[in-house]
């Protein structure tokens, strides 16, 4: 059974929600349903992969409640467990390290553009050094390094300015590579 993304998601709404009275959803306009415990809106097309493989059921009456059925509960349990397992893989990665290549590879980039400054690109928890299109790292790498005392970051200004410098600890690691 190959379900959406966005199917899969509404089916384990509809599961969680689903005390055996089943879930009544709101017509929202432009082909969509609100969810009426969450507010959120499900495009029509989202609920059909559902009925087809007769995961949840209306009785045929559209303005009915709807109300996952056995098999529909039971795959709702096995995507949540899946749910788990992923979140459980991205806590359990490691946290970036003074001594990954990542940071050396931001130490010897910082090194090369001494005192310049740090550029949040905003969207991201990236920074860049030197410019908009300098080299780039993620905050937890350039934290890691400042942590181990390799680069000093000092804040600039009120609005976000940072001007980072490698300290002498930072070149003696430079050096030894």
């Amino acid at each position: 059974m190959d379900l959406s993304p966005g199917s899969q998601k509404l089916l384990r709404e509809i599961a969680k929600y689903d005390k055996g009275n089943g879930v009544q959803f709101r017509y929202a306009g432009r082909g969509r349903h609100s969810h009426p415990n969450t507010l959120a809106c499900y495009n029509a097309a989202t609920f059909r992969p559902l009925y087809r493989e007769g995961l949840v059921d209306d009785g045929g009456n559209d303005s009915a409640p709807v109300r996952v059925t056995e098999a529909g509960r039971k795959l709702a349990a096995e995507l949540n467990e899946q749910a788990k397992a992923r979140e459980a893989a991205k806590k359990a990665r490691p946290k970036p390290s003074a001594d990954g290549p990542a940071a050396r590879r931001l130490l010897r980039e910082i090194a090369k553009h001494d005192k310049s400054l740090v550029y949040d690109d905003g969207l991201r928890r990236v920074w860049r050094v030197a410019s908009h299109d300098g080299h780039r790292a993620s905050i937890d790498t350039w934290m890691a390094l400042a942590k181990a005392s390799l680069i000093r970051i000092d804040r600039v200004s009120s609005i976000g300015g940072n001007r980072v410098t490698v300290t002498a600890a930072g070149r003696e690691r430079l050096e030894e590579r």
